[in-house]
């Protein structure tokens, strides 16, 4: 079985934080998983073929984070450039059945819900510390995304 299904070429700088050196990515990468471990394949400044990473996209930046602290401190501040190796096998996450059932008593489609934002979606809704919180957080998912058609 492959260990990826794609590649994408990526470039930034690095940066030091708390002790470890981060590559930021030019750009938020946007349409793919995060908070996954997968590998770069870096060409500069240092060639590394098989770089472990985690990818960390938050709201208008990427980082991936060295899993191992490979890449010397002193280089932060550098430009950086390699090839993500995109994960195989990754997947939408499971719509828990209340909301489900919701979706389809409204007649919302949540099968095209773009991985990304299903997983934000679903953090939002499992964050509910009670019953009637999360009643409110699947009314207002089933609202914003009716309203989309």
């Amino acid at each position: 079985m492959p260990r990826h299904t794609g590649e994408l070429a990526v470039h930034g700088h690095l940066r030091q934080r708390e002790g470890k050196t981060l590559l930021v990515v030019d750009g938020r990468l946007s349409g793919h998983d995060t908070f996954l471990s997968t590998t770069l394949r870096l060409e500069q400044p240092v060639r590394v073929p098989e770089l472990a990473v985690r990818i960390l996209t938050f709201d208008d930046v990427t980082v991936l984070s060295p899993l191992d602290p490979v890449l010397p401190q002193e280089r932060a501040g550098e430009e950086w450039s390699g090839t993500l190796l995109i994960p195989h096998g990754a997947r939408p996450p499971a719509i828990p059945a209340d909301l489900a059932q919701a979706a389809a008593e409204a007649g919302v489609d949540t099968g095209g819900w773009p991985p990304a934002e299903a997983r934000h979606l679903l953090t939002f809704l499992a964050e509910a510390g009670s019953a009637s919180v999360r009643a409110e957080r699947i009314a207002m998912i089933i609202t914003t995304l009716g309203g989309r058609s």
